[in-house]
């Protein structure tokens, strides 16, 4: 198969880079390899507030299930204290269930006119005199897609073994990972819809987790493990056991994770290829999905002038961005910002 742009993940930044070619007339293609978009689930579903994420969700809240988030607490594991209460006053966004989501980014971008290919595995980057012209893939009815253009966004899995960012544009430091799992939860205690809770504390069970509770009684929240899972809904010493000592997980899924999450590569442009979302670097729906717009823009000038050398203008354009200069370093943020609160008021300024 042959095509102008091929798209490698159906996540958010791949299909609204997907979605964004394909409005300006762009032959695209988009391979997910798994047989179901939006699934295994790898965050809580929240589309940070700002220009951008109102502009869009605004035209299709109405096809989905949604809660507005209008607080965010952190608090002392222990004690309970609550070191910071933030209102929204326009970060807040929204709760998504994820697969639904996606699934309406993908409905969006077909309606556009990509294609859609579900279970098919990309194996690699077809290279020809050092240029990527498409990629391999496991698919026997689809073992090769070559395009003008490849975007890579191939999520969270890119900095991992077998990923196209470990393999071609990521350092070992940029590329460290960590595994954990993702859940959703019924039973958590006294939780309110749309008010996230994050927990601080010395204790590494406890040091970064968090609580976002959806519409209809689930809230999302990730754990290094299930057996770390398990042991904080037996213990009694702190508030976080407490809420979710009755809790049971309706979904399980696993992911890996970068240990400098939400910070861009500092290569995500090859010859051929562009990166974005997670597959380069960056955290965050939102950041994906405006990584993916910017890509999908500077590819459609490198083909309708026939110069890929275009293609560098992708970096100068995130490095330019709001997105690159608020990352959505969300276990980073006293490093990076000091404060939730001023994190926070920074991101709802962002947009393309």
């Amino acid at each position: 198969m042959k095509c102008d742009i091929v798209v490698v993940g159906a996540g958010p930044a791949g299909l609204w880079a997907a979605k964004t070619a394909a409005e300006e007339g762009l032959d695209v293609v988009v391979l997910e390899e798994h047989p179901a978009i939006g699934l295994p689930k790898h965050c809580s579903g929240w589309l940070l507030g700002c220009e951008f994420t109102y502009r869009f969700f605004s035209e299709i809240k109405e096809a989905l299930p949604y809660q507005k988030v209008f607080k965010m607490k952190v608090i002392d594991a222990f004690s309970e204290h609550i070191k910071e209460e933030i209102e929204d006053t326009g970060w807040g966004g929204y709760l998504v269930r994820r697969e639904l989501f996606d699934r309406e980014l993908a409905r969006l971008a077909l309606m556009a006119g990509a294609k859609l290919f579900l279970n098919v595995k990309v194996r690699e980057l077809l290279k020809e005199e050092g240029r990527v012209v498409g990629v391999s893939t496991t698919s026997r009815r689809l073992p090769e897609v070559r395009a003008k253009v490849t975007i890579c966004a191939d999520g969270m899995k890119s900095a991992t073994s077998g990923g196209l960012a470990k393999r071609e544009i990521a350092s070992e430091e940029e590329a460290e990972t960590y595994t954990g799992l993702q859940m959703e939860l019924v039973g958590v205690g006294e939780v309110s819809p749309g008010e996230i809770e994050i927990y601080d504390s010395e204790d590494p069970l406890l040091s970064g987790r968090s609580l976002w509770p959806h519409a209809a009684g689930v809230t999302l929240a990730s754990f290094s493990s299930m057996d770390h899972f398990l042991q904080l809904k037996e213990r009694k010493d702190n508030l976080l056991s407490r809420k979710i000592f009755r809790a049971s997980p309706i979904y399980v899924g696993g992911f890996p994770n970068r240990k400098r999450m939400g910070f861009f590569y500092r290569k995500v442009v090859k010859e051929g290829a562009l990166f974005v979302g997670e597959a380069a670097g960056a955290s965050g729906i939102v950041h994906g999905m405006i990584s993916g717009l910017y890509a999908a823009k500077v590819a459609k000038r490198a083909i309708k002038e026939n110069d890929l050398m275009i293609l560098r203008d992708y970096e100068e354009a995130l490095r330019d961005s709001d997105v690159y200069r608020n990352p959505f370093c969300y276990r980073h943020i006293k490093e990076v910002y000091g404060s939730y609160a001023k994190w926070l008021e920074a991101s709802k300024e962002i947009k393309p």
